[in-house]
């Protein structure tokens, strides 16, 4: 699936071959496959800890806006981009239910 036809219904989960570790509010990705790191803030660090189970874009926004006190639209915006990314590293599967 391509990341620009992310949607509310997609469902995100990490690959297997993600490996990471969390210090204080940050977390170290590595893609073992590929060799990539890839680092998260706090906000992304809660959203990878969600994506250890699948859930869906829609669902995680609405925990993201539950957390941070933000407006739904911003969060998803947010979101969004920080699965793209993830996608893109290879670091997560996405599906449509």
């Amino acid at each position: 699936m391509s990341t620009t036809s992310l949607t509310e219904s997609t469902t995100v989960v990490t690959t297997d071959d993600a490996l990471s570790t969390t210090i204080d509010d940050e977390t170290v990705i590595l893609h073992a496959s590929g060799d990539t790191y890839y680092g998260l803030n706090n906000v992304g660090t809660f959203i990878w800890e969600l994506l250890a189970e699948p859930h869906t874009v829609k669902a995680i926004c609405t925990a993201v806006t539950a957390e941070y006190d933000v407006e739904y639209e911003r969060s998803k915006a947010d979101v969004e981009e920080i699965i793209s990314e993830l996608a893109e590293t290879g670091l997560v599967e996405l599906s449509e239910t």
